[in-house]
């Protein structure tokens, strides 16, 4: 009887000590997942399955691609460990650090961007001198999600006092406001100045076109895209493998595939502590 209850509880404390060991966020060489956001599954496979194969013949184990279609969705991927890194703009980056406890790494540059800014531009003759002549006017941004062409110009409002309203005409007392579903959109309009007096946008979409003014102050400089790990998931090795890409003679088409042609770099300081301080600030969080 005793023998039997000696094996009885050996196999018990067998049992909890593989589960324990099992999981997923301390297991050692399991294969990562990439995960995307966006309304395409099929086109972003493709685009980033190159940059799959890379990783894995450099070391960095990743089995494959996993698409969800919202911020929200992503989320619950990383609370799951479903996915387990993702590339995403400053603010869907700062969201899965809220919610999940997810890990800013390095900054993606997207387009050869590294780090850009937004602006509130006018035409050069516009009677609009500051920000505050703006109230009672109009003003297009681009897409409620876009953190260039929306969220880092709206901050710039707020942060001046100027509250904002959704709306085609002017409203006494706000900055109305409305979305020109893109910024070529919103540069042909506040151009035509029939009935925008104003646009939201990045700096670079404009700051080269003499027709216009750009107004003070600016939003402040934020990576164009950011490398963001689940929480708990070892990143030392995908991080030097990323970086190392742009010297890679064998890592360029994969870079330009996925629209990273200058790679990934680093921020100057604690990746954490910029996106929680400047980061946060700049986009009014």
């Amino acid at each position: 009887m005793k023998k039997e209850i000696s094996v009885f509880w050996v196999t018990v404390w067998v049992l909890v000590v593989t589960a324990f060991a099992w999981h997923p966020a301390v297991s050692a060489g399991e294969p990562m997942t990439l995960g995307m956001i966006g309304s395409r599954p099929s086109r972003l496979i493709q685009r980033f399955t190159p940059l799959v194969g890379y990783l894995s013949t450099r070391g960095v184990a990743v089995d494959k691609v996993v698409i969800a279609r919202s911020l929200e969705e992503m989320a619950e991927k990383f609370r799951s460990g479903e996915a387990d890194f993702v590339f995403e703009s400053v603010y869907g980056a700062l969201k899965l650090m809220d919610e999940t406890g997810a890990v800013p790494v390095l900054i993606r540059e997207k387009s050869g961007v590294k780090m850009y800014n937004s602006v509130i531009f006018v035409k050069k003759d516009s009677p609009v001198q500051a920000l505050k002549d703006l109230n009672g006017k109009v003003i297009a941004f681009e897409d409620p999600a876009s953190t260039s062409s929306f969220m880092l110009p709206r901050a710039i409002l707020e942060n001046a006092g100027l509250k904002l309203r959704e709306s085609r005409k002017p409203v006494p007392g706000f900055v109305a406001c409305y979305f020109s579903k893109n910024d070529d959109n919103t540069i042909a309009q506040v151009r035509l100045g029939r009935k925008v007096d104003a646009g939201g946008i990045k700096k670079s979409e404009v700051e080269n076109k003499p027709e216009f003014r750009l107004l003070s102050p600016e939003s402040a400089y934020v990576p164009r895209h950011v490398l963001v790990v689940r929480k708990g998931l070892p990143s030392d090795e995908l991080r030097n493998v990323l970086l190392g890409m742009k010297d890679d003679p064998d890592a360029q088409d994969v870079l330009k595939s996925i629209r990273t042609g200058t790679g990934f770099s680093e921020f100057d300081g604690d990746p954490a502590a910029f996106m929680n301080t400047t980061v946060r600030e700049a986009l009014g969080l």
